[in-house]
C-alpha cells in the first residue's frame, strides 16, 4: 500500500475553474457582493457563501487578497475551487482552504514547483574521526533549485513548504534524491541523511519509497544513519521512538539532531534512542571561551555516554574550538574548518 501523502502532491495550481467561497459572518454578504458585480463575475449565493463560475484562479485569489478581505478575515474565507465545472463531491474537500493558505501558496509558487520538479540537490558535508582525524561520513543536505539555476536556502525551501502543506512530499523527494547523488558520487562512507519525523505517519508506509530507493542503489542498511532533524521541536516521543526503532529494525543507525538547541535537552535526550548525539552550534560557537555552554556539553556527554550514543559536534569553525571539542574527546566532528557542503564529497581534509 502506498502512502499517497507522502507520493502524490496535490493538485495545487489551477487555472480556468468556479471557485467556492464560504464567508465567515453574514455581514460579508452585502460587500462581497458588491465587489462581484462591480468586477462582473458571474456568481450564486449557495447558503453561508457562493459559486462564482469560470475564473483565473490565481488571478481571483489575489483579487480577494488585495481588495476585499483584510489579514484577519482571510484566515477565516474558505476557498474550494472546483476544476472544470465539476460538482461538489466529498473528494474536492482535499483542496477546501482558507484564503489565507491560498495567498501562502501562490506567493510561494517557485517552491511548489521545485517540489513537483523535483529540482532538489545534494551537497555533502564531511563528518571526521576525531581519533584518526580522518573521514568518517557524509551528511547529505538538500538545496532547492530556482528556474534560473541558482539554489534556494533549506531554511526558506522547508519553511515555505510548511506553510503549503507539503512537507510530507518534499522530505520524501530530499531523501530519496540524497541517496540517488550518495550512489552516483560513489560515496562508500557512512551516509547521513535527513528527516522530519512530524512529516511521517507510520514508518512502514511513509519509508517505503526511501527503502525501495536504497535497494536499487545498492546502498547497505548499515551505511546509513537517519537524522532526526527540528529534534527541539518534537513532543511526541512514542511517535519518534517507533520511527527510530523502525529504521533499527530494518539495520539502519539513527542521530538526533540540534542537541542544546531550544527544547532539545538532557531529559528529552534519555527518552530516546539514536545512536548518534549531534551538539547544535549554538553551544559549540567559542565554546573554548564561555564556561557555561562548556558545562552544557559536559553533561550531554556523560549523559550521552551512559547510553551508549556516539558523541558528534557540529559547525566546528575556528582550530580553537577544534583543539577543546579533541580534548573532551568527542567521537566526531562536522564543520567548515573540515569542508563546506559540496555537490562532489571532499576526499581529504586540512590536518590541524
Amino acid at each position: 500500500m502506498k502512502c499517497k501523502r507522502c507520493e502524490q502532491l496535490p493538485n495545487l495550481l489551477f487555472s480556468n475553474s468556479d471557485v467556492y467561497v464560504h464567508l465567515p459572518t453574514h455581514h460579508h454578504f452585502d460587500s462581497f457582493e458588491k465587489a462581484m458585480n462591480q468586477n462582473n463575475y458571474d456568481y450564486k449565493k449557495i447558503d453561508e457563501g457562493y459559486i462564482i463560475r469560470k475564473v483565473d484562479f490565481e488571478t481571483f485569489i489575489s483579487f480577494l487578497c488585495s481588495l476585499i478581505f483584510n489579514s484577519v478575515e482571510k484566515k477565516d474565507v474558505k476557498i474550494l475551487p472546483l476544476q472544470n465545472g465539476e460538482s461538489l463531491k466529498f473528494s474536492s474537500l482535499k483542496n477546501f482552504r482558507s484564503l489565507s493558505e491560498w495567498e501562502i501558496l501562490y506567493q510561494g509558487q517557485e517552491v511548489a514547483l521545485i517540489i513537483k520538479d523535483s529540482r532538489i540537490k545534494t551537497l555533502f558535508q564531511p563528518i571526521v574521526e576525531t581519533k584518526t582525524g580522518e573521514i568518517f561520513g557524509y551528511e547529505a543536505l538538500s538545496r532547492g533549485i530556482l528556474k534560473d539555476g541558482s539554489l534556494l536556502s533549506p531554511e526558506q525551501l522547508f519553511l515555505s513548504a510548511k506553510a503549503m502543506d507539503l512537507l510530507f512530499y518534499l522530505d520524501r523527494i530530499c531523501r530519496e534524491t540524497s541517496i540517488r547523488s550518495a550512489s552516483k558520487q560513489e560515496v562508500k562512507k557512512k551516509l547521513f541523511i535527513n528527516f522530519i519525523p512530524t512529516a511521517i505517519y507510520e514508518p512502514s508506509l511513509c519509508l517505503q519509497t526511501t527503502e525501495k530507493v536504497l535497494q536499487e542503489e545498492n546502498i547497505d542498511a548499515k551505511q546509513v544513519v537517519f537524522e532526526v532533524v527540528e529534534s527541539e521541536k518534537v513532543v511526541d516521543f512514542d511517535h519518534l521512538n517507533r520511527i527510530l526503532d523502525y529504521y533499527k529494525d530494518k539495520g539502519y543507525s539513527t542521530a538526533l539532531d540540534d542537541i542544546g538547541s531550544g527544547y532539545s535537552t538532557i531529559s528529552s535526550l534519555l527518552q530516546l534512542r539514536p545512536d548518534y548525539m549531534k551538539i547544535d552550534i549554538s553551544i559549540i560557537r567559542d565554546i573554548h571561551l564561555d564556561s557555561k555552554k562548556q558545562e552544557l556539553l559536559d553533561a550531554f556527554i556523560e549523559n550521552g555516554k551512559k547510553i551508549g550514543l556516539t558523541i558528534l559536534a557540529e559547525g566546528i569553525q575556528t582550530t580553537d574550538e577544534y583543539h577543546y571539542l579533541k580534548k573532551k574527546k568527542v567521537d566526531l566532528m562536522q564543520g567548515y574548518l573540515f569542508g563546506k557542503p559540496a555537490e562532489v564529497p571532499v576526499t581529504t581534509i586540512p590536518r590541524f
